[in-house]
């Protein structure tokens, strides 16, 4: 898993941000995946912030995780959404035609 870390932080308004930090490979996906599904089922807070600045590389393993993490966090009421992406990571998104659906941006 080498430098991979997440840390979760609790808005006053209880929005829960998951902060990423370092590289997602296949062994790391599924730690955020696990990471992600655990915030919204035990918290269950009307948004979930993922703030991807600190990742330095993502596999399509991570895009996936993203992904499967978000839709379950629909069915649950709560919005997942990626914050504060790295040039790199924006690209990636890019790349996979994704970045709209994560970030709600264009």
């Amino acid at each position: 898993m080498g430098n991979f870390t997440i840390s979760t932080s609790l808005a006053a308004d209880g929005t829960s941000t998951i902060h990423v930090r370092g590289d997602i490979d296949i062994a790391a996906s599924k730690d955020l995946k696990a990471a992600l599904m655990n915030e919204v089922r035990r918290r269950r807070p009307p948004s979930l912030v993922v703030d991807m600045l600190q990742v330095t590389f993502m596999d399509s393993t991570g895009l996936a995780a993203l992904l499967s993490a978000q839709r379950a966090a629909r069915g649950l009421g709560t919005s997942l959404v990626v914050r504060e992406v790295s040039t790199f990571i924006e690209r990636q998104l890019r790349m996979a035609g994704i970045y709209e659906v994560l970030t709600g941006h264009r």
